[in-house]
C-alpha cells in the first residue's frame, strides 16, 4: 500500500524535485493554461511518478504507458519521477506536471490546494481501498474477542488466518471494515500497542483516529514504534505488544516457512473504516474533455498493458475515483497535518 506522505496543510512553496525530466516545465506549464483558456491542445503534457525502490529505472518501466498515452491522445507524454508524494502534489501545483499517480492522501490535498481532479483509484487485491486491521496473540484472544476465533481463507494468498468478532467467517473473508471497532476499548491504559510509521494511514493514522473516536489517547498507551506490516504483526507475535495494527490481511507478507505457527498465533479482532488506495489525479490546467480522455484511457489501460501495471504499480487496475473514500483521505490529511 501507498504510504501517505502529505497532508491538507502543505504549504504551496515547499520545494519540487524533478528527476529524469526529458519535457520542459515552461512549455508544459503554458501549454496546459492555453488548453484551459480553450485554445489548441497542448503538445506537451507530464506525468509525475514516485520512486520505487523494487525499479531500477521507473521512467523507462514506465515508457510503455507514457508511449500509450502519447499515442491515443496525440500529445507528447513524458514521465518524471518526484521525490515524494509531496513534491508530486507540489508539481501539479506549479504546472511542472499535469498527471500525478500518488496516493490517496496526495489525491485529497492536490484537490484542496489546486483545484486538481482526482480521477482514478488503484485496484490491488480486487479491491480500491483497503482496512485497518488489529491484531492480537492467541492468548489474548479472551480479552479482546467476544466469540471463538474462527480459521478463515485470505483469498489473495489462499492462506487460512484467525478471526474473531465476525471480521470472517468459514464462508466468507472480504476484508471490508469498520468490523468490531469497539473491541478496542479493551486496551488498558499503559499496554503495550505497535503502531507503525506516522505517515502510515493502516498502521498509525486509522488506529490513532479509531481510538479517538472511543475517547482513548494513544499517550496513555505504551507505544512500540515499528516500521513494516510484518514488523508490526511479529511484535504481537513475539509479545513484544499486546495489540497491533496493520494493513488486511498482512499476515501473508510473513513466509510460513520462517514462522509456521503464525496462522494459529495471530488473531485479526476488528477492521477500520475502508480507506481508499491512491491513483491518478489531473490538474486543472487540463480542460475538461483532455481529463475525460486521458482518464477514459488509463481506465482502460489494464486490457492494454496488464504487465506495466503489475511489474510497476503493484495494481490490476484502475476504477473510477470514489468522492466519499477520497473525504476520508481528506480527513486524515486534517487531524495529521505537521506531524
Amino acid at each position: 500500500m501507498r504510504t501517505s506522505l502529505v497532508s491538507a496543510g502543505l504549504a504551496a512553496s515547499a520545494l519540487v524535485a524533478l528527476a529524469g525530466c526529458s519535457a520542459d516545465a515552461d512549455t508544459s506549464s503554458s501549454s496546459s493554461a492555453d488548453a484551459a483558456e480553450g485554445a489548441d491542445r497542448p503538445t506537451e503534457i507530464t506525468l509525475a511518478l514516485i520512486p520505487n525502490e523494487q525499479v531500477d529505472d521507473l521512467i523507462t518501466s514506465v515508457e510503455p504507458l507514457t508511449d500509450y498515452l502519447s499515442e491515443e491522445l496525440g500529445i507528447t507524454v513524458e514521465g518524471v519521477v518526484t521525490k515524494d508524494y509531496q513534491a508530486a502534489v507540489e508539481a501539479i501545483g506549479s504546472g511542472q506536471a499535469q498527471i500525478a499517480i500518488a496516493d490517496a492522501g496526495s489525491l485529497a490535498a492536490a484537490e484542496d490546494l489546486y483545484g486538481a481532479h482526482a480521477v482514478l483509484q488503484d485496484v490491488r487485491y480486487g479491491a480500491s481501498s483497503y482496512a485497518s486491521q488489529f491484531f492480537v496473540n492467541i492468548a489474548n484472544a479472551d480479552k479482546y474477542c467476544e466469540d471463538e476465533p474462527v480459521m478463515a481463507t485470505y483469498a489473495a494468498s489462499g492462506t487460512e488466518f484467525l478471526y474473531c468478532n465476525g471480521v470472517a467467517s468459514a464462508e466468507e473473508n472480504t476484508g471490508v471494515g469498520p468490523v468490531a471497532v469497539d473491541a478496542l476499548s479493551n486496551i488498558e491504559a499503559g499496554t503495550k500497542v505497535a503502531f507503525g510509521n506516522t505517515t502510515s494511514p493502516a498502521g498509525y493514522q486509522l488506529p490513532v483516529l479509531m481510538l479517538e473516536e472511543l475517547g482513548m489517547s494513544i499517550d496513555d498507551l505504551e507505544q512500540v514504534p515499528v516500521t513494516g506490516n510484518d514488523t508490526l504483526i511479529m511484535a504481537v507475535y513475539n509479545g513484544d505488544a499486546e495489540v497491533g495494527f496493520s494493513y488486511w490481511d498482512a499476515r501473508s507478507s510473513i513466509s510460513a516457512e520462517e514462522v509456521p505457527d503464525l496462522a494459529e498465533t495471530i488473531v485479526v479482532v476488528g477492521l477500520s473504516e475502508m480507506y481508499p488506495n491512491g491513483g491518478v489525479v489531473l490538474s486543472d490546467e487540463l480542460s475538461a474533455d483532455l481529463r475525460d480522455e486521458i482518464t477514459a484511457l488509463l481506465d482502460g489501460y489494464s486490457e492494454v498493458d496488464p504487465d506495466t501495471l503489475s511489474n510497476i504499480f503493484g495494481q490490476t487496475d484502475w476504477v473510477p475515483a470514489d468522492a466519499s473514500a477520497i473525504d476520508l483521505a481528506r480527513q486524515v490529511n486534517a487531524r495529521f497535518s505537521g506531524e
